[in-house]
């Protein structure tokens, strides 16, 4: 069993998940601010600075696909399908959970709950694919591919 995680899949799989929230919030970019009740303008008075907003959304990017990645190889043998199954469960169980619990006390509608619980969802099934999928070659199998 693989004990070391891949920090190059882990950095691959974090730039997808960024990637994805690029997509994801320009397809459901009205229907997210509506869900908020705000307007475009009003969150760029409010969010102050949108670079450190990236950066932030990055690192937090690296530590979800670090977790992840340790995750899987704390389940055995790793493959794209069972990375997902693990970004499916520690979705269900932490995520979508906590969103719902929040929502619920907030009373904020279901809608918004799909698209910002979706968006994590979506990602942590994108990670889990790479991460579990993704196998590193041992010394010997790298010094035998480069002679």
């Amino acid at each position: 069993m693989k004990t070391k995680v891949n920090w190059t899949a882990v950095i691959v799989a974090a730039v997808a998940h960024f990637l994805l929230g690029a997509v994801w919030f320009t397809i459901f970019q009205q229907a997210w601010l509506n869900g908020i009740g705000k307007t475009m303008e009003q969150l760029r008075l409010e969010a102050g600075s949108a670079t450190l907003a990236y950066i932030v959304a990055f690192l937090c990017n690296i530590v979800m696909a670090r977790v992840l990645a340790q995750v899987i190889l704390a389940t055995g043998e790793t493959s794209g399908f069972q990375g997902m199954k693990v970004g499916m469960f520690i979705w269900a169980g932490f995520v979508a959970t906590t969103f719902m619990t929040e929502y619920a006390f907030e009373a904020r509608h279901i809608s918004i709950w799909a698209i910002n619980a979706g968006y994590p969802l979506v990602g942590l099934l994108i990670m889990g694919g790479i991460l579990g999928a993704w196998k590193t070659k041992t010394p010997a199998e790298a010094s035998r591919a480069a002679a």
